[in-house]
């Protein structure tokens, strides 16, 4: 905005003019030429505040556009402001929920640690018992292996065991028909034994009633 300077001369011009014909006051045509140059100071002074009133008119008429565009731009820098304190606000909640999600996050995480840490004590606890259950299997395979050796020496008698008991069967078979073949003979000699004995006694009683007979004669 650019303002006009109003500056008026014609109010110095007539107080010089009373000033200097303040010694002059015996002469009546003197005071005609002062009415006369006070009129003429009056026009210029008119003119000159006429100029310098349309001058601060001008000026006014500056201010006030420039006011209005200064209003606009602090209606414009207000509702900015407004914008911004309201971007401001809208920020300010999304960080608090984005600090609240951290946090969350954050907290899950520590969950998490804490059960990572409880699963590794839980995986150390198992691989010692694997290193356990590894020496154990390697025990049982020592165990099973000497099981295994003293069944084949097991497994060896009972094959000697059974021929032998193939073995006795035989002869017990074989003593078997020999004791068959004897309790044969021997019902065979028992008959004949008896058959011969009464044979005896028979002929013992003939032999007896010979001799009585004799005797008898």
């Amino acid at each position: 905005m650019k303002l006009t300077k109003a500056f008026s001369s014609a109010t110095f011009g007539i107080l010089l003019s009373m000033h200097l014909n303040a010694g002059a006051q015996n002469s009546a045509k003197d005071g005609l030429e002062r009415i006369k140059a006070n009129v003429n100071n009056s026009k210029v002074n008119l003119q000159e505040y006429e100029k310098n009133l349309k001058t601060v008119e001008g000026n006014i008429s500056e201010v006030t556009k420039a006011k209005s565009q200064v209003e606009n731009q602090q209606r414009q820098v207000l509702q900015q402001a407004e914008e911004n304190n309201q971007a401001i606000g809208r920020l300010g909640t999304q960080e608090k929920e984005i600090q609240q999600l951290m946090n969350d996050e954050k907290s899950k995480l520590a969950q998490e640690n804490q059960k990572v840490q409880e699963l590794e004590a839980m995986i150390a606890k198992i691989k010692e018992n694997q290193k356990k259950r590894d020496m154990n299997i390697n025990d049982y395979q020592l165990q099973l292996t000497q099981l295994q050796e003293e069944k084949k020496i097991w497994n060896t008698r009972a094959n000697t065991l059974k021929e032998q008991n193939e073995q006795v069967s035989q002869k017990m078979r074989s003593l078997a028909s020999e004791e068959n073949e004897w309790v044969a003979k021997q019902k065979g000699y028992q008959g004949e034994v008896k058959r011969w004995s009464k044979e005896v006694e028979r002929q013992q009683k003939l032999n007896d009633s010979y001799n009585s007979l004799a005797e008898v004669k």
